[in-house]
């Protein structure tokens, strides 16, 4: 069981672009367009990225850009803006765009908590597991 501070707040926003690369005429040049995108994000700082989809598509990616603040509207904001910039870079077309947002200790159950389901005796071999020899 967790305890929240009384003043604790996380929001985690997800984002999903669909990009398409059409300057792109092979795999090598999707994915030098690709990394400069993502380096420019990652170069922003408060996001974590990842190319996610359409990895073997010369023209096409999906990246996902994570943030989480103490605000909603901090991370919408965020995400938002990302978005636009990415629009604005000119490197890659954004063909869609899709921002989620969730609280992680609302009542979320991860898999960590799932009864019967990952715990520490599923893994014998684990140092931090109990001996086994009695």
């Amino acid at each position: 069981m967790m305890f929240l501070a009384p003043d604790e707040d996380t929001w985690v926003g997800a984002l999903r672009l669909v990009l398409q690369v059409p300057a792109s005429r092979s795999l090598k040049d999707r994915r030098r367009a690709v990394a400069h995108v993502r380096d420019r994000i990652r170069a922003r700082g408060g996001f974590s990225v990842s190319e996610v989809g359409h990895l073997h598509d010369h023209q096409r990616a999906v990246l996902a850009v994570v943030t989480v603040s103490r605000a909603a509207a901090d991370v919408r904001r965020e995400l938002d803006r990302l978005a636009y910039d990415v629009e604005r870079w000119g490197r890659v077309l954004v063909m869609s765009r899709e921002v989620r947002m969730f609280r992680p200790f609302d009542g979320h159950v991860d898999d960590s908590e799932r009864e019967g389901e990952g715990t520490d005796e599923d893994i014998p071999d684990a140092p931090w597991a109990g001996s086994t020899d009695d």
